[in-house]
C-alpha cells in the first residue's frame, strides 16, 4: 500500500509538470507598473483666465491639474488661435506662448543660444518655455 501511495504521489507531480509545460506562457505581464515617473509641467501664470503649460496646451485656470500643473491633453496643441502667423503677432500672451513651443516653428539649438538681455553678461535662456514665456510676455510675439 505505501509503494502504491508514493507512485501515485509521482504520477500526480509528473502530471502537474506535464500541464505545466503544455500550458501557454505568461504574456500579459504588464511592465509600466510600479516605477512611474510623476509629470510635472511648468506654466504661465500671467493670465487670469488662460494659461499655457511647457507641453504646448493651453486651458482654463480650473482645468490644471492640481498635483502635474499641466492643462489636460485634450484640444490643439501649439494653438496659435489669435495668432498672425505671418507677423507672429500674437493678441493672448497664453496662445503665444503655445504658439511659440511648436517645434515646426522655432529651432530649439538656437533658442537656447540666444542671451536674456543685451550685455555681455546676460545669462541664456535654459528652455524653449523660458524663451516663449518672456518673448511672448514682452513682445506677444514669437
Amino acid at each position: 500500500m505505501r509503494m502504491s501511495t508514493s507512485r501515485l504521489s509521482i504520477y500526480l507531480l509528473f502530471l502537474h509538470l506535464f500541464i505545466l509545460q503544455l500550458s501557454p506562457r505568461i504574456s500579459a505581464i504588464r511592465k509600466d507598473v510600479g516605477f512611474l515617473r510623476n509629470q510635472f509641467c511648468r506654466n504661465t501664470v500671467q493670465g487670469r483666465y488662460l494659461l499655457s503649460d511647457d507641453n504646448g496646451h493651453v486651458c482654463d485656470a480650473l482645468s490644471v491639474n492640481p498635483q502635474s500643473r499641466c492643462c489636460p491633453e485634450k484640444g490643439e496643441k501649439f494653438s496659435c488661435h489669435g495668432c498672425n502667423v505671418v507677423s507672429q503677432c500674437c493678441n493672448s500672451y497664453e496662445y503665444c506662448v503655445s504658439c511659440c513651443l511648436n517645434p515646426s516653428r522655432i529651432i530649439k539649438e538656437q533658442v537656447l543660444e540666444v542671451k536674456i538681455a543685451k550685455p555681455a553678461s546676460a545669462g541664456k535662456y535654459s528652455s524653449v518655455f523660458d524663451f516663449c514665456a518672456g518673448r511672448c510676455r514682452h513682445l506677444r510675439v514669437w
